[in-house]
């Protein structure tokens, strides 16, 4: 034996060449620049059909990357010895470390830790023809999924079928052949749960972490509302009211958001007592139509028609709800709708365009059935449309619960699941949960939306405003209130979305409609309100709250008009 001393005694060498980037790339993947062979690397691979590569993550030049699509976020990294095969989605932050492998459908979350020689298995032989051999036998694949911030260890396996979820850690060398829950530590094969990761102290009691958070909340915006619908309050033609945000020009509804602020408090806005404001919103109603009307625009020449001019019928939503909050309903029925005929309503239908304009197309939708809702509600009128109800039975699909697509990049747009899921809660929206009918395909929407959540990092920074993060917090909510599945995934992403969305209140301002770009307006707090309140009530901590989402958010459905579709 020679040398002395211990080997942590000794000098280390620290520097970082070529071949050390490659196994340990975080580095690189968080260097101010991207070095010029990495640049030409992305490029190449993005070159490839259903490549969708993050130009700050990194793929070392000895990853074998072969898969049929694959798509890298942001500062994620793959090292040296990787093999990806198969459909692979990898999100931000993530590492796949040196020798681990991809085979099949795989999803990954963010802020995932794949250590060296881990093999996630998506796809599967059969094997119940005992006349064929196996290798002649068809694949079949369900799938992995990774969620967010896992850790699986060296030399593990998760095979085709199995859901690892958010927060838990798979030991070196275990065999995964079942789902694991949130928080769960699994070890051996096959691999079991050995604790919680939550049970630090076992036996003590456990606060809920949004406790505090809603607490410091709600004692916020309990006192500062009313300084928010203050700084908004505006002069038009000698009568007080409101703009969206100060200096902002004058547009219908501003007004009827603060009458949903107030409303949501059981108050009324200061401007006027209201009588008054139900009269003002009242006179914006056109007799003929029904339809409110922006007197900047002017009606509309076809009052039914698809068009850029969502207020046509979003109108029927921000007044007609904003005179129900304050306990009246329009003065005149919707005529435009209640004498649409199902012909008509069925050529309306088919023209709307579900595959690339989801979102318009269940705008349009969610405007109709509350024109439906405030004719049977206010005047008596006993027309559910069953043409809607069965249009929309038999245009949904199975597979994902949406009725819209998932769409593919088209020069800078990339929407992916966007479109089709904020067109789903609109539509829903007016329609299943204001008329209180079950969803179908319940376990399949709730997926999709996951799916969608993830691919944008819950909007905590790409994409952050408030139809997004409401277009994801409320179908969950609904969902989940209806199948119950994924139940710790859900609530983790409703803690996730609380937390982000009480931390971006302004005092005396309220909240922005798109956090870092828009000041604090109507719009952008009465809905990040309504986000708040949806994620607590999913958390079972609404309780206590000093306001409850009333008008276009409110949660308990107007009608209750049974399981099948409804008939006239």
């Amino acid at each position: 034996m020679t040398g002395s001393g211990d080997a942590t005694d000794q000098p280390r060498w620290t520097g970082t060449d070529a071949e050390r980037t490659q196994y340990e790339p975080w580095d690189a993947a968080y260097a101010s620049e991207p070095a010029p062979d990495q640049v030409e690397r992305l490029a190449r691979l993005g070159e490839r059909p259903g490549y969708h590569l993050h130009p700050r993550c990194y793929v070392a030049p000895t990853a074998h990357v072969v898969a049929e699509r694959l798509r890298v976020g942001e500062h994620t990294t793959i090292a040296a010895g990787c093999v990806l095969r198969g459909d692979v989605e990898i999100g931000a932050h993530s590492s796949i470390n040196a020798g681990a492998s991809t085979i099949g459908r795989v999803r990954i979350g963010n802020l995932v830790r794949i250590a060296t020689y881990a093999v996630l298995v998506g796809e599967n032989h059969g094997i119940d023809d005992l006349e064929l051999p196996i290798a002649a036998q068809p694949l079949r694949t369900e799938g992995v999924v990774i969620e967010d911030d896992v850790w699986i260890g060296a030399n593990a396996t998760v095979v085709d079928g199995v859901t690892v979820g958010a927060h838990a850690v798979v030991a070196a060398g275990a065999v995964v052949t079942h789902d694991v829950e949130p928080w769960t530590v699994v070890a051996g094969v096959p691999a079991r749960p050995i604790k919680d990761r939550r049970d630090q102290a076992p036996g003590a009691a456990r606060r809920s972490p949004t406790r505090g958070v809603l607490e410091r909340f709600n004692a916020t915006v309990r006192s500062q509302w009313p300084d928010v619908l203050a700084r908004c309050e505006s002069d038009r033609a000698g009568e007080r009211t409101y703009v969206d945000t100060p200096g902002a020009p004058w547009g219908p509804r501003a007004l009827n958001d603060a009458v949903e602020i107030a409303g949501a408090f059981g108050a009324v806005p200061a401007v006027a007592g209201r009588d008054e404001l139900v009269a003002r919103i009242q006179a914006q109603q056109d007799p003929a139509t029904g339809l409110f009307v922006d007197p900047t625009l002017g009606p509309p020449e076809h009052p039914l028609r698809p068009s850029s001019r969502e207020w046509d019928l979003y109108g029927l939503l921000s007044c007609g709800y904003a005179l129900e909050v304050l306990g009246a309903g329009p003065a005149h029925p919707v005529h435009v709708i209640e004498a649409c005929s199902a012909a008509e309503l069925e050529d309306l239908l088919d023209g709307l365009d579900w595959g690339l304009l989801a979102w318009p197309s269940g705008s349009w939708i969610d405007g109709f059935a509350t024109g439906v809702h405030l004719n049977r509600r206010h005047h008596g009128s006993p027309n559910d449309h069953p043409m809607l109800w069965g249009w929309l039975a038999t245009h949904v699909d199975p597979r994902t619960g949406m009725w819209g697509s998932r769409l593919e990049p088209v020069g800078d747009w990339d929407f992916r699941w966007l479109m089709a899921v904020n067109g789903w809660y609109r539509m829903v929206r007016g329609t299943y949960a204001q008329f209180g009918v079950p969803l179908p395909h319940p376990e399949a929407a709730l997926d999709t939306v996951l799916a969608h959540g993830r691919d944008y990092g819950w909007f905590t920074d790409e994409e952050r405003n408030a139809c997004n993060v409401l277009d994801v917090i409320h179908p969950l909510w609904l969902l989940h209130r209806q199948c119950g599945a994924r139940r710790s995934e859900v609530r983790d992403v409703a803690a996730r979305i609380l937390a982000e969305a009480t931390a971006d209140w302004v005092d005396g301002a309220g909240m922005p409609w798109e956090v870092g770009r828009d000041q604090p307006g109507l719009q952008g707090t009465e809905m990040w309100l309504s986000i708040a309140y949806l994620a607590a009530d999913l958390l079972d901590e609404s309780d206590g709250l000093s306001w409850e989402p009333r008008g276009v958010h409110r949660l308990a459905p107007e009608h209750h008009l049974g399981a099948g579709a409804p008939r006239a």
